[in-house]
């Protein structure tokens, strides 16, 4: 069976690498944007696409985190 996926691009593994260098990072999509040099939009996709996966979660208040699931890996 083929199953599809989001694409990864280089900036969704910088994404990743950031909350992998600092577990406990929380930040916004606006955050990750000024950070990585990206349009917020692109981000937010990007970090969309990290939640979908279960890497990241998103709080109540707009910011992301590592997911519990991804920090016990």
């Amino acid at each position: 069976m083929i199953t599809f996926a989001d694409p990864i691009d280089l900036d969704t593994l910088r994404i990743r690498h950031e909350f992998i260098t600092v577990p406990d990072l929380r930040v916004s999509a606006h955050q990750i944007a000024s950070a990585i040099h990206v349009a917020p939009r692109h981000a937010n996709a990007a970090l969309e696409s990290l939640v979908r996966e279960g890497f990241l979660a998103r709080t109540a208040d707009g910011q992301y985190r590592r997911s519990i699931a991804a920090v016990s890996k």
